[in-house]
């Protein structure tokens, strides 16, 4: 399935035939003793009578059971248990040797092995029963994984257990009541920590008699009569022994995180939820060999509203999309959004967490975008390694110092602690002579942040697919815990594997000149005077720098035919006096041009037009056509023959008889005619036109040609149609008699100029540059013609997707961000995202904020258009994009963009002129990559579509 959506409203196009049965409580199960009336929820879920005397088990169609009896007992795993250090991922094989270890070692030793599996998994322990009782001590023993990411809630009411994946599950088979003074206390945390995340901590639950099984802690229970629970902390089990030798520690804990990453990696297709987080980048660079191996990728999800409010949503974005690429992993971008009232996301959402309604925005995207058979490597947990909670004192350990850590305070919130932790430090056997020498700080994120809050994202993921947990492995996180503190907060060994793995880095935007020498005099000289010397360099340095990006962005690609006395034209653009003396050409340094004599007569062709049918590329090889053309054939046949030209280009030819100037059907480099009429320049700023007035007024649309009897710049420019003197449709319909279709001259197109440089296509959403996506990176390969070649595909290595994104923009310009990124998924593109208004790893530094400026300046230059950087008006700005390229292409790179002309485009019909007030896309960026359009061509929709 892709991030395109489909058939269903809520956005999912392979829904099973009953979501709601397949989503609610994901994975979920349900035990209750002889007696309990299952609720509704678990009536259609497969049963099991046999596995636990006196008891049921209800299990969710997705959940995986493993079972083996043994001499003494049956072991029973939920779930997806891994064997790290034996790789094993087959859970009837874990199972056997777990019920062998109890019959011949107890429950100690089974408690002690099944807490080192990987994975996520639920294990229970059901003893067979002598005359005396239960042979293991108990009837069931229950062990949670090491984060309890499977949780356990148990409730007894009179004679009756329950014991299941959710507080609604054992809830509603027991009947019980919803308690109302933790659901107010839930309230009163809100408001203290708004934007914050909240959840019911210690012992508490949604309902009255309901318990949580903690990480690190194991239930018992006696069946016999009434049901009776008993809780003991089943770890530490040995002491904590500290030590420095990080080069050791790195070591196990690369191997460790490698196996377990591979082995969870191989249940399913896998993915990496990736964002600008360290932990997030550690599990890519671990798993980026194994996701490319099964078809895997990246993805994040973002709500465009918290990315209009600040960077750090934004960050999230486009740190992780260019660490997705540089690991060479496709990614996805998924909108956070509520689903539909009484949907079925929306009805399974609120079976699973009843009587509570968590936030659902980013478990709706997941479930709607993403497929159902995914494995998603979610990368929480990793900070029971190394730390979170980092106000740390010595302070004795009392519910008030519970409160304290978990609100992040030194002071206050005395009227929370009893009612939060009032018998936690009991309830969780929390004592130092039972921590063995570890942090509380630590065990307390550990048991509580993730055991009593994390359950809620990893469920969030499992109502569509299967979330596993690289760092949900209690040996690797032994062997974090065992470093001192600092380095653990420095994360030393994510450092580590970043400089193995540089990939995994977030790129920064380099360091200009002026910064270097200005940081280094600064260090050099201490105090006051080293920041002001260092200073005026930066400032001296800097400026230099950015004058020249204005010369080079302003007016880029521009150029200016004029005669007599000339208008004012940017210093530095050449100058070429042409042919009769009558014209002077002024061109911006970057655009191509090439001029032609024929006799009296010559042609100029400027920026890079393409003969599709002949293979001719670059104005040289054009004009060179156009002037043996001119040589033999009358005017009207060489205008026939500029005319179907595809790719970006103005030609002017000049004949002592008559003139032409036309412009290829974008109008990519524009074309004005001056006051005078007798000369044309690119933008109408240059023509001396002022933002008051109408910009259009003397604007060349691609359904004119300007014509003149004589010489070019003898007298005034006309503007006439070009279907009267070029008949399109009949040159198309020559051509298709001929066996030429559409597919196989965009194909043509695209051979011909996909050897330029890097491929860098600028992904929009739109029909165009989706079309592009296909042939460029969507196919299986290169046919060389003749057959469908995959329908007409073409596979450019190398080729990556640009989309940019202005964050600032209504919901609604966000749309295109997520459609690029669906359609780039759909053919295993890989895929940037960029923000354009701040630096590529989400920050806005002083030089990024220069620089933009600059920009911003060079288009108000060039366009008279107004540039605001924020503010109320700044949906409606124009935002000049060359920073964003200059930070993301290479040098080489070669921007494609999918902008199709307007239609109709013959006969003169209206239409064809492009809003000349504001640039187009391929205005933004053009000074600064090379700029190739494939759709602008004439003939291409005229053909058939073959």
């Amino acid at each position: 399935m892709d991030g395109a959506g489909g058939a269903h409203p809520d956005g999912s196009d392979d829904l099973p035939a009953d979501p709601v049965l397949d989503g609610a409580h994901p994975h979920g199960y349900l035990l209750v003793t002889t007696g309990t009336t299952p609720p509704e929820d678990v009536l259609r879920w497969r049963s099991r009578h046999d596995l636990v005397p006196g008891a049921t088990l209800y299990l969710h169609p997705r959940t995986v059971l493993s079972c083996e009896p043994g001499a003494t007992g049956t072991v029973v795993l939920l779930g997806h248990p891994v064997d790290v250090a034996a790789g094993i991922t087959d859970g009837p094989r874990i199972a056997s040797r777990l019920v062998g270890t109890w019959d011949l070692r107890g429950d100690d030793a089974l408690v002690r092995e099944a807490a080192e599996l990987g994975g996520r998994w639920t294990l229970l322990a059901a003893s067979a029963r002598q005359e005396a009782g239960p042979v293991h001590g108990s009837d069931l023993l229950v062990v949670p994984d090491a984060h309890a990411t499977q949780p356990v809630f148990s409730a007894v009411r009179g004679d009756r257990l329950a014991l299941g994946s959710t507080p609604a599950l054992v809830a509603a088979a027991l009947d019980l009541p919803v308690d109302e003074g933790a659901l107010a206390l839930l309230a009163r945390l809100r408001e203290r920590r708004t934007g914050a995340v909240t959840y019911l901590p210690g012992r508490l639950t949604p309902y009255t008699g309901l318990e949580p099984l903690l990480p690190n802690l194991l239930l018992r229970v006696e069946l016999g009569g009434r049901p009776i629970l008993r809780r003991d902390r089943f770890w530490p089990w040995r002491e904590r022994v500290e030590t420095e030798d990080v080069s050791a520690i790195y070591a196990a804990f690369r191997e460790r995180l490698t196996a377990h990453t591979g082995l969870l990696a191989g249940l399913g297709r896998p993915a990496v939820s990736l964002t600008a987080g360290t932990d997030s980048r550690v599990t890519a660079a671990v798993a980026r060999q194994a996701l490319r191996a099964r078809d895997g990728f990246a993805f994040t999800y973002v709500n465009p509203r918290d990315a209009r409010n600040g960077r750090a949503a934004m960050a999230d974005v486009t740190a992780a999309s260019s660490v997705a690429a540089r690991l060479g992993l496709p990614h996805r971008v998924l909108r956070w959004r509520a689903p539909s009232e009484g949907g079925p996301f929306d009805v399974l959402h609120r079976r699973t967490y009843a009587p509570l309604v968590p936030s659902r925005g980013a478990a709706h995207a997941m479930w709607a975008d993403l497929p159902r058979d995914l494995v998603q490597l979610q990368s929480n947990c990793a900070e029971s390694g190394t730390t979170f909670y980092r106000r740390r004192s010595a302070e004795p350990l009392s519910p008030l110092r519970l409160t304290r850590i978990m609100m992040n305070a030194t002071e206050g919130h005395e009227d929370l602690a009893e009612d939060l932790f009032g018998d936690y430090l009991d309830f969780a056997r929390m004592t130092p002579d039972r921590l063995l020498g570890h942090d509380h700080h630590d065990l307390l994120y550990w048991e509580q942040r993730i055991g009593r809050w994390g359950w809620q994202k990893f469920t969030d993921g499992d109502l569509g697919h299967r979330i596993l947990l690289p760092f949900n492995d209690r040996v690797l996180l032994e062997t974090m815990l065992s470093l001192p503190y600092p380095l653990r907060e420095g994360k030393v060994l994510f450092e580590r594997l970043f400089a193995e793995v540089p990939a995994a880095r977030v790129p920064t935007r380099t360091v200009t000149l002026g910064e270097s020498v200005a940081r280094s005099v600064s260090g050099r000289i201490p105090g006051r005077l080293g920041r002001a010397v260092g200073g005026r360099i930066e400032r001296a340095v800097t400026g230099r720098a950015r004058r020249s990006d204005h010369g080079r962005l302003a007016w880029a690609r521009g150029y200016a035919l004029l005669p007599p006395p000339e208008l004012p034209v940017p210093s530095g653009w050449d100058r070429t006096p042409l042919p009769g003396q009558l014209l002077t050409l002024f061109t911006y340094p970057a655009l191509p041009h090439a001029l032609r004599q024929a006799g009296r007569s010559w042609v100029l062709v400027l920026g890079e037009p393409v003969g599709v049918e002949e293979g001719l590329v670059g104005a040289a090889a054009v004009a060179e056509r156009l002037a043996s053309v001119l040589a033999t054939a009358p005017l009207h046949e060489v205008k026939a023959a500029a005319a179907v030209l595809a790719g970006s280009w103005v030609v002017a030819v000049s004949t002592p008889g008559a003139s032409v100037v036309l412009t290829d059907p974008l109008v990519s480099l524009g074309a004005h005619l001056t006051p005078d009429g007798r000369g044309v320049v690119s933008h109408a700023t240059l023509a001396g036109a002022l933002p008051t007035e109408d910009p259009a007024a003397g604007l060349l649309s691609s359904d004119e040609v300007a014509v003149t009897t004589g010489p070019l710049g003898l007298a005034p420019l006309a503007r006439v149609p070009l279907g009267g003197s070029v008949d399109l449709a009949d040159l198309a319909g020559a051509a298709a008699a001929a066996g030429l279709t559409r597919a196989d001259r965009l194909r043509c197109h695209v051979r011909l100029l996909r050897d330029r440089g890097p491929v860098w296509l600028g992904l929009a959403g739109d029909a165009g540059s989706t079309e592009l996506l296909g042939l460029l990176v969507g196919g299986e390969g290169d046919d060389g013609g003749g057959g469908d070649g995959g329908a007409g595909r073409t596979v450019t290595p190398g080729a990556t997707a640009l989309t940019w994104w202005d964050r600032l923009a209504p919901d609604q310009g966000a749309e295109p961000v997520f459609a690029a990124a669906a359609a780039a998924a759909r053919v295993g593109a890989t895929h940037r995202v960029v923000g354009v208004r701040e630096d590529v790893d989400g920050t806005d530094g002083s030089a990024g904020r220069a620089a933009r400026a600059q920009a911003r300046h060079a288009l108000a230059t060039t366009w008279g258009v107004r540039v605001t950087p924020s503010g109320p008006g700044a949906a409606d700005e124009v935002i000049p994009l060359g920073d964003v390229l200059d930070q993301v292409l290479p040098r080489t790179g070669v921007l494609w963009l999918g902008a199709v002309p307007r239609r109709p485009r013959v006969l003169g019909a209206s239409g064809g002129a492009p809003d000349a007030s504001r640039p187009a896309t391929r205005d933004l960026v053009q000074g600064v990559r090379q700029v190739v359009l494939p759709f602008s061509d004439r003939l291409l929709d005229l053909l058939p579509e073959g």
